[in-house]
């Protein structure tokens, strides 16, 4: 494996990435997009495609092993510790300035816990605040990310139990559900939401959550916590996430405040996130 690493001056994730290929003896080379801006321009130019632009530009360090490219700190350990598999629960960030996000444990393969929690604490321990979303599985995976001082926690709550499985793959049990929301309730700025998704139908189309599905989230979180003024936020995905949108068109403010009023049938202090 002949790896090229793409970096910037004085960039904190590509310091994560050069540490830990030394840690593990892996030998590559490197590139800085100014020092060497025709060695990047060319690569650029040839894998466009594959390299994803922020608001500020390019996002540094990029990977390249000749078989994949792999883009942000956090993508690239997943890669270097299990290969494709954790490509399911570690995503792009969304996330600038000393913080990074697309890390989801509640995802974590059976049997990578391990790998997310040397990835969760690489990045950490690089300078880096580590922002995971989770959905309520695997609440023992999280509670041990948790003992880390630079981590932040939200949990994402997108509907009913029947509409979490479609649209995220699985669902929490009861007891799991309550566990997590404790987790988050306790951890340092933990934010439970509702998070508007587009929901996949049989027909193979997809469009945002009705109310009723507001409802039947805020209704999970009340009767799992049993606490009806617990801070509960209304977000949803947008344009600028890593989420995928699935071609619909950003979510009206106004069902935001309809799913605010929805959600306060159970949670008083429901509110749209800031």
């Amino acid at each position: 494996m002949s790896i090229t690493l793409y970096t910037a001056p004085d960039c904190i994730r590509c310091k994560i990435v050069k540490s830990f290929l030394a840690e593990h003896g892996l030998n590559y080379d490197t590139v800085d997009f100014k020092a060497d801006a025709q060695a990047f321009n060319t690569f650029y130019r040839s894998n466009r495609k594959s390299i994803y632009r922020n608001p500020e530009g390019v996002e540094f360090p990029l990977f390249d092993d000749g078989k994949v490219i792999k883009q942000g700190s956090g993508e690239i350990l997943a890669y270097l510790l299990s290969g494709q598999i954790l490509e399911c629960c570690v995503t792009r960030s969304d996330m600038l300035h000393g913080k990074i996000s697309g890390i989801y444990p509640s995802q974590c393969p059976d049997g990578q816990e391990e790998n997310m929690l040397t990835l969760v604490d690489r990045l950490a321990k690089g300078g880096l605040q580590v922002w995971l979303q989770v959905d309520g599985r695997k609440p023992a995976l999280l509670q041990k990310i948790l003992e880390n001082k630079d981590v932040r926690v939200i949990l994402n709550v997108v509907g009913g139990s029947a509409s979490t499985v479609r649209t995220l793959g699985g669902a929490p049990t009861k007891s799991e559900f309550a566990e997590t929301i404790d987790l988050v309730r306790n951890a340092p700025e933990g934010i439970i939401r509702f998070f508007a998704v587009p929901h996949p139908f049989e027909d193979g189309t997809w469009s945002w959550p009705d109310r009723s599905e507001a409802i039947a989230a805020a209704q999970m979180v009340a009767e799992a916590c049993n606490l009806p003024t617990l801070p509960y936020s209304i977000g949803a995905v947008t344009p600028g996430m890593a989420w995928d949108m699935r071609g619909l068109e950003a979510l009206p403010e106004q069902t935001l405040l309809i799913y605010r009023s929805a959600s306060r049938q159970f949670l008083f202090k429901a509110d749209i996130a800031k």
